[in-house]
């Protein structure tokens, strides 16, 4: 009799075992929620120092002071949770319950770049370009993260700065990421916690929906302080840089419970010695 308390006992064990250990894998694979919302207000660039060196977005023309008018404090852009592996694909998916789990349909969100795709990710570009006659070293863009988190220490709010395959003015309206590594290294928070990105594994990045999964691979989030050195421009030259913010859909603190996070205006400053 006490042997076969002993193997029930055991069997129990194992059992409870197995249980945690499933709960423990579902609850760190995707936080995609139901009805997450979250608020999103106007991005700005200056130039300071140099007086000549000047920036520009997507469309806009070479300016000292750069105001990219997504949303203001009085009318904030409400932003849904998105997710990408590569900075050219982006995703969104609901989870399986309004707290946390397993997201197991996406939707590729297009348009991405474009006023269509606002609802997910807002995505353009913040170019540098020296009009002095004289060399410009050491230029830098600098800004600090200051999302406010409904809960202390909830922070998902993403920002990626990342090198374009733009090299000149003509290809502005066709720009996107350097590279999908250089997508992940470039990509700031306003906490240092990181999250697995989603990739897609349905049919074809063509289709609009199929199977999402958490990739392999981690990335590794840069801190509140965003800090890209673009190097020495010379008279006329011009760096340009992929500009991205949305709120990470994998991230464990996105969920319905924190949802209505607030990102202020991010205010990028480019110096040169």
């Amino acid at each position: 009799m006490k042997t076969t308390s002993r193997k029930r006992l055991l069997i129990s064990s194992v059992a409870m075992l197995l249980v945690a250990m499933l709960a423990l894998g579902t609850a760190t694979f995707a936080w995609f929620t139901t009805d997450t919302t979250t608020q999103a207000t106007g991005i700005s660039v200056q130039t300071s120092k140099k007086s000549l060196l000047l920036v520009s977005s997507r469309t806009s023309d070479w300016t000292d002071n750069l105001n990219y008018n997504f949303g203001t404090d009085a009318a904030k852009k409400l932003l849904q949770p998105a997710s990408s592996y590569d900075g050219a694909n982006w995703y969104k998916a609901q989870a399986v319950n309004g707290m946390s789990g397993e997201a197991t349909n996406g939707e590729k969100i297009t348009g991405v770049g474009t006023t269509a795709a606002e609802g997910n990710v807002f995505c353009n570009m913040l170019n540098v370009k020296n009009t002095g006659a004289e060399t410009a070293t050491n230029v830098t863009i600098t800004a600090n993260i200051s999302e406010t988190a409904v809960t202390s220490g909830k922070n998902y709010l993403r920002v990626a700065l990342v090198p374009s395959d733009c090299t000149a003015d003509t290809g502005r309206g066709a720009a996107t990421v350097a590279s999908a590594q250089e997508f992940r290294d470039n990509i700031y928070s306003a906490g240092a916690d990181a999250a697995k990105p989603v990739e897609y594994v349905g049919a074809g990045v063509a289709d609009r929906e199929g199977a999402i999964k958490a990739a392999a691979k981690d990335v590794s989030t840069q801190g509140s302080s965003i800090s890209v050195n673009a190097g020495d421009l010379n008279q006329n030259d011009a760096k340009y840089y992929m500009l991205i913010v949305w709120f990470e859909g994998q991230d464990v603190d996105c969920q319905d419970a924190y949802a209505g996070n607030d990102m202020p205006n991010i205010t990028f400053t480019i110096t040169a010695d």
